[in-house]
C-alpha cells in the first residue's frame, strides 16, 4: 500500500499503518519503509480483536507462507527482528468519513495482502 499512498491521497483518503509492536520498533520500521502516513501502535492488539483480525498459529504452516516470502524477497524485503505479536496477522480497512466500512479485507496467512486494485477501487 505504501507505494500506493500517492494516490491514495490523490482519491482524498489517508493510509494508516496500526502495528503491535512497541514505539521504538515502530520507529524502526517508519525509517526501514521510508513511511510518511501515520503509524500508531496497538501492544494489547486490542484493536485487531475489534476489527476480527486473526491470530491462526497453524496459518503459518500453510505452503501459502512460502511463497508470499518469495514474493516479498524478490521484491526486496527482509524479515528483520520479529516486533510484537509473531502470529498475529493483519488485514485493511477502507473507512468511509461517516465511519462506514466499504471494504475489509483479513489476512489469512502470513504476507496475504489484499489486491491493490480492489483498495483503490473501495476509495472511488
Amino acid at each position: 500500500m505504501r507505494r500506493e499512498v500517492d494516490e491514495i491521497h490523490r482519491r482524498g483518503a489517508e493510509l494508516i499503518v496500526v502495528g503491535n509492536g512497541n514505539l521504538h520498533f515502530a520507529r524502526a520500521f517508519r525509517e526501514d519503509l521510508k513511511l510518511t502516513t501515520p503509524l500508531y501502535v496497538d501492544t494489547k492488539r486490542d484493536s485487531y480483536r475489534a476489527l476480527g483480525m486473526k491470530r491462526p498459529l497453524l496459518a503459518f504452516l500453510s505452503p501459502v507462507v512460502f511463497r508470499n516470502a518469495a514474493r516479498a524477497l524478490r521484491a526486496g524485503s527482509r524479515q528483520k527482528r520479529i516486533q510484537g505479536d509473531p502470529w498475529q496477522l493483519g488485514g485493511a480497512l477502507v473507512v468511509r468519513p461517516d465511519g462506514r466500512v466499504v471494504y475489509r479485507y483479513v489476512s489469512k496467512v502470513a504476507g496475504d495482502h489484499p489486491p491493490v486494485a480492489d483498495v483503490l477501487t473501495a476509495l472511488a
